[in-house]
């Protein structure tokens, strides 16, 4: 069974990517010329394809298919998650969906029974208490998926919760925090939904064999944030402080650290669309949407154990 998977080579990408080869399957990963590459494995099964997204995608593709043959199934995972700038969410997220989506149907790559599986996000559909994106990044991804449905035939659309776990620097500034002893909080009561990414990969792979449409991953828990208090607190040996921060000061320093990093032209960790939108309750497993039958494996703390040692062996903390 063959695979193509594009952003092979990130955080998620690398979990697909090993899911994939323990399943034996043949992976072509679709990257980007000079990526770095350093969280795939070193497999016979494992094919690193260069693409370029601003050339012509159908005759890469088409390429690959001559080399190779058809594949079974194609992850589009590339994409874009944090921005200062609304249009790059749209250009990427859609117009670049757009443009695989109609290459795959030039080239043939993929097989005409192959499944088309699509990385989007719970920001398509919306914090738990709407039923809309709130966000620049959620009706890109909105979008992206209205775009796969209008233009393939077999498609799974899938919708995670929070990634974590080795591999991932968005939870970082959080390990520091909690490492100096102190977790800032702008809503104590806060409902959160997580998921590690190994789970989300073996959970993904499973689905696309006979899934479709829209399905929606998490680890099945509600977390405040006292449980992230109390794993830190046995990670790190120590207290951890809770630290009250006012929601409009935060934001004051979203605002600024936005302003600052336009100038600079760099893009940061975390915006203040991105502030706004994750602040919210996340708890959409508790919801009556369809989530996937496929049960995680790893507890919060055991991710969280996982993600420090990766930390810590690349001295990022």
């Amino acid at each position: 069974m063959k695979i193509a998977i594009t952003g092979a080579n990130g955080f998620l990408g690398s979990y697909l990517v090993k899911e994939c080869l323990h399943r034996q399957m043949e992976v072509y990963a679709l990257i980007r010329s000079g990526a770095n590459t350093s969280l795939l494995p070193d497999h016979e099964n494992l094919n690193i394809e260069t693409i370029d997204y601003r050339g012509d995608i159908a005759t890469q593709l088409s390429k690959i298919k001559e080399r190779s043959g058809h594949v079974d199934y194609f992850i589009h995972n590339a994409g874009m998650t944090v921005s200062l700038k609304a249009e790059e969410y749209y250009s990427v997220n859609v117009g670049l969906t757009t443009a695989i989506c109609d290459a795959l149907r030039q080239s043939e790559l993929l097989k005409p029974v192959g499944v088309f599986v699509y990385t989007s996000s719970y920001a398509a559909h919306g914090p738990a208490n709407t039923k809309a994106p709130v966000s620049h990044y959620g009706h890109s991804k909105l979008q992206a998926e209205q775009i796969i449905q209008e233009r393939m035939k077999n498609y799974l659309l899938v919708r995670p919760t929070a990634i974590y776990g080795a591999g991932d620097e968005a939870f970082l500034p959080l390990f520091k925090g909690a490492k100096m002893g102190i977790y800032p909080v702008t809503d104590n009561d806060q409902r959160m939904s997580m998921i590690h990414g190994a789970d989300l990969a073996r959970m993904t792979i499973q689905d696309m064999q006979s899934e479709r449409g829209p399905l929606h991953y998490n680890d099945g828990n509600t977390y405040l944030h006292q449980d992230f208090i109390e794993i830190f607190q046995k990670l790190f040996g120590k207290k951890v402080r809770k630290i009250p921060l006012p929601k409009w000061l935060a934001k004051l320093s979203m605002g600024s650290s936005d302003i600052w990093h336009k100038i600079i032209n760099k893009r940061p960790g975390i915006t203040l669309e991105k502030f706004d939108e994750i602040s919210q309750h996340w708890d959409l497993h508790t919801t009556d949407l369809k989530h996937s039958s496929v049960k995680p494996e790893i507890s919060l703390s055991e991710g969280f154990e996982n993600a420090l040692r990766y930390y810590q062996e690349n001295n990022l903390i």
